[in-house]
């Protein structure tokens, strides 16, 4: 029966136009005026009028904050005449269209500097509280509303650092108002995505928690200092400074308690000017117990869809949030990794670690990964030295991220692709060989399992499906060490498929981009939906609780895993003689054979000298051979009895 979770605790249309619901703690210290960083985030209201060439033209106090623009229609940015973003500007020949974006301050003078970053075709004019602040590609003052722009391709974004008008800002309402021009009469193509940040036009956000660090980073207009004040208290105490001049800022906390609360607020200065972030919190990992975490993958299209998902996935009640890749489509740049990425979840990335794990857009660039590796501080892999693929622990669980961002030979990536004898089969063999954890997850972007359209994906033109020499290479390893759940996406739906070997595999690719619909359903598939959605997964103890939550709230599916699969019992001729059984094992339980003549019993243990045996470790199966003394043997029935290693 689908169920409802609880709407987010703030609606996507706050007063101070922070597009999603933070979930992140906000303190302000009296003595030192801070101001969040997002005034006009993505997906924010704004109000709007689209104009033809024979429109009539408007009031020219539509820029100031006072005017009244209740008959315009409302949308959350960005927006587009062509698709493509979150809100569509309806209406034929077109050539112009005007915005107005409210956001609210309690103290302007905490704000030291003032970006604008914006996405546009083609060319536009911006104005804060009614003064012009930055122009592309129109010419007029004011322009008119058929004046023809200079051509500015889309996904193109600029930051633009209009710092000196910040005096225009008022304590109370404040609007952003943009009138935009197409580079034709009529225009094909009105595209405006446009964000207004204060002192730090990203983050501050936490990457890389562990039980001891943490990493913190922001970007600034100018180089500045970077400090880092935190303390298990609002009250803070400790200091991080590192006075070399930078616009991106990466700050390492160390000697961190474990799973403990830790508050923060980050400081920039340059030419006697410093700006400040409000005190936000996160918590280290814990070193054993239970875990929650949520999970969603191929997020990045700047739709509706995207910030729908986005909103119910910050009032998850989660230690940690893993992505399975495509953070940005068309492909992650670093024109579009703000806007569709880092924006859009920035509320909960202040105190919530994100893991992800590269997709093929993510590699779709010139520079492949660069974007992603230069923005994101992901754990290293002992192989390599690099993030490309890479592990760690929180409580009772043991994550591994794998790059698998297609098998197709990237340029360049040879030494991080997963192959047969490849280093990072040998990583994944010898990591998960040598960690104690009870739970092991592993992530990757492309699926083993698929019933949507990558299901015949032949990216490396060998013949062979790509599932299957995932499963080839992938299977062996991950039974004999005991994984019990896989999380992929590539596919943009969601899939819950029956166990293998012991292993659960979801397909979690519904973030926000295009749905995909069932193409051949795989014989292990339980559950195919074609929905956005995360998952919110919770350990607890011998089980782990998976939950599917739709763009609406809507728990679509529930899925309970064991920690320990029972012991699936298999029986094959080994000779015309000889009958081989196997069965499933993991350490610390012994298992015995036992036999009936009859499947209702009475069963009796089976006389072997290797019985009743227990398991050292993981492992695929416990083979044993039995002799088969006639040509025509009397029906012979088996079971496997386990019992359960000792309690401390």
């Amino acid at each position: 029966m689908n169920r409802v979770r609880q709407p987010p605790k703030f609606s996507r249309r706050l007063a101070n136009g922070a597009g999603i619901a933070a979930s992140a703690l906000l303190l302000t210290p009296f003595w030192l005026p801070a101001v969040e960083p997002q005034l006009l985030p993505v997906a924010t209201e704004w109000r709007f009028r689209v104009f033809g060439p024979e429109s009539p033209p408007l009031a020219a106090d539509w820029r100031d904050a006072e005017f009244n623009d209740a008959a315009w229609s409302a949308g959350l940015s960005g927006f587009s005449n062509v698709g493509g973003e979150a809100t569509y500007l309806f209406g034929a020949n077109l050539a112009a269209a005007c915005f107005r974006g409210r956001f609210t301050l309690e103290e302007p003078t905490a704000v030291q500097w003032l970006i604008l970053r914006v996405d546009y075709v083609s060319g536009f004019v911006a104005y804060l509280n009614g003064r012009e602040i930055a122009r592309r590609g129109v010419e007029g003052d004011p322009p008119a509303f058929d004046a023809v722009a200079t051509p500015h391709d889309r996904n193109a974004t600029e930051e633009v650092n209009v710092s000196e008008h910040r005096d225009v800002l008022v304590a109370g309402t404040n609007v952003l108002a943009i009138q935009l021009h197409g580079d034709a009469v009529p225009a094909t193509q009105l595209v405006l995505v446009a964000e207004l940040c204060a002192n730090f036009q990203r983050g501050p956000f936490v990457q890389n928690v562990s039980t001891q660090a943490c990493h913190i980073l922001w970007r600034t207009p100018v180089p500045a200092t970077t400090v880092v004040e935190y303390g298990e208290s609002p009250a803070l105490g400790q200091i991080y400074s590192d006075t070399t001049p930078t616009t991106n800022h990466v700050a390492r906390l160390t000697e961190l308690a474990a799973d403990t609360d830790w508050y923060y607020r980050v400081r920039s200065a340059a030419d006697d000017e410093e700006a400040v972030s409000p005190v936000y919190r996160f918590r280290t990992l814990r070193t054993a117990g239970d875990v929650s975490f949520a999970v969603f993958g191929d997020s990045g299209s700047g739709w509706l869809s995207q910030y729908d998902v986005a909103s119910y996935l910050a009032t998850a009640a989660v230690d940690l949030v893993l992505h399975t890749g495509d953070l940005a489509y068309p492909a992650l740049t670093r024109a579009l990794v703000d806007t569709r990425c880092l924006s859009v979840y920035a509320p909960q990335m202040r105190g919530m670690p994100f893991f992800f794990t590269p997709g093929n857009h993510d590699l779709y660039t010139s520079d492949l990964l660069a974007t992603y590796l230069e923005t994101f501080r992901m754990p290293t892999n002992s192989a390599t030295g690099t993030p490309h693929f890479y592990s760690f622990d929180h409580g009772d669980a043991h994550f591994v991220s794998l790059f698998v961002p297609t098998v197709a030979n990237f340029a360049g990536m040879a030494p991080y692709a997963l192959r047969p004898g490849s280093a990072q089969l040998q990583w994944l063999t010898n990591d998960l060989a040598a960690t104690t954890r009870p739970w092991r997850i592993v992530l990757l972007h492309c699926p083993l399992f698929s019933s949507a359209a990558h299901r015949w994906d032949d990216y490396d033109g060998n013949g062979v499906y790509d599932r299957l020499e995932l499963q080839e290479w992938l299977l062996p390893v991950l039974s004999q060490y005991g994984v019990q759940v896989v999380f992929s996406g590539h596919d943009h739906c969601y899939e819950r498929l029956a166990p293998t070997n012991g292993i659960h595999c979801f397909v979690t690719g519904g973030g926000g981009y295009t749905l995909y619909g069932l193409a051949q359903r795989d014989e292990l598939s339980q559950r195919f939906e074609v929905r956005f959605h995360h998952l919110v997964a919770s350990i607890k103890g011998d089980s782990l609780q998976v939950q599917a939550v739709d763009r609406y709230g809507v728990i679509f599916d529930e899925a309970a895993i064991p920690r320990v699969s029972p012991p699936h019992l298999r029986a094959s001729l080994r000779t015309p003689q000889t009958l081989c059984l196997n069965w499933n094992a993991a350490p610390g339980f012994r298992y015995d054979l036992e036999t009936a003549a009859s499947w209702a019993g009475p069963f009796a243990s089976l006389d072997h000298p290797a019985l009743p045996i227990t398991a050292t470790n993981y492992q695929a199966v416990f083979e044993l051979d039995l002799s088969v003394f006639s040509e025509a043997p009397p029906a012979r029935f088996f079971r496997v009895s386990v019992r359960p290693p000792p309690s401390p």
